[in-house]
């Protein structure tokens, strides 16, 4: 292998978004903060990592800015999911939103995906991890989306729990006392306002979905669309496919990543 090889994750790495040089350069920044060897310079890691950067991309023909932390490589993960590898086709959903829910909102990729085609249409961000629920309100700010954010998590029932795992993706809820204590709400503290309208639903709430959509205590409007993430592989898949049936939804698998399932909730 030659150095080049071995130093182009920190020179010039490839990056999805963009193939720009000072937008490759950028990523190179994020990734050698992530560096864990002798030769990584420790004061200049903390520095990026203290630091947001943002990336340009084009959605549907429109520019877009996309902020993320220096110290969470995770926030560039989400960027491409959404944006890249477009996990959320919205042109599968069947009408015009009335209210959009993004569910697990991260850094409001979707929201920003969301916007841009439906415009005119309200939207409600909920995200629990502090860090993420900042650089959530930083893209929407910048890119000029007026939503409603929550800071919390949904569950069965309320109460206060924990976050657990490291970086703004795969938190999962816990009894288990951690540094970073969250409110959790019940879904239907949230939805319940729009339950005779058109809503448009994103759930990537790491494993919590099991509990959450259960807990519904009224039935989901007829023109109802949901995307969903599921975190527990085919015994997940199962109860989807149960749950989804007992309430008049169809899900389609899109793609799978070990016990990662993504999909939609049709009607």
């Amino acid at each position: 292998m030659s150095i080049f090889s071995k130093l182009q994750p920190y020179l010039l790495p490839p990056n999805p978004l963009s193939q720009s040089f000072l937008q490759r350069s950028k990523l190179g920044i994020l990734n050698y903060a992530t560096v864990r060897s002798w030769w990584a310079i420790k004061p200049l890691q903390e520095w990026i990592r203290r630091r947001n950067f943002s990336f340009q991309c084009s959605i549907d023909g429109h520019n877009k800015t996309i902020s993320v932390s220096g110290g969470d490589p995770t926030h560039l993960w989400v960027a491409n999911e959404v944006l890249v590898e477009q996990v959320y086709d919205l042109n599968h959903v069947p009408f015009i939103p009335e209210v959009i829910f993004d569910f697990g909102a991260n850094i409001g990729m979707f929201s920003l995906l969301a916007a841009t085609r439906w415009p005119n249409t309200p939207i409600v961000c909920v995200e629990p991890h502090p860090a993420t629920f900042t650089q959530l309100g930083i893209n929407l700010h910048e890119n000029r989306i007026s939503a409603t954010m929550l800071q919390c998590a949904v569950d069965d029932e309320p109460g206060i729990k924990f976050l657990q795992n490291e970086g703004a993706v795969f938190q999962e809820l816990s009894e288990t006392p951690t540094s970073i204590t969250v409110l959790c709400v019940t879904m239907d503290s949230i939805i319940s306002t729009a339950k005779n309208r058109r809503i448009l639903l994103k759930l990537d709430i790491e494993g919590s979905e099991e509990s959450a959509l259960p807990s519904l205590s009224q039935k989901l409007p007829a023109d109802c669309f949901i995307f969903i993430e599921l975190h527990r592989g085919d015994s997940s898949l199962t109860w989807m496919k149960k749950w989804a049936s007992e309430n008049s939804f169809v899900f389609t698998e899109v793609r799978r990543r070990g016990d990662a399932i993504d999909g939609y909730l049709s009607r």
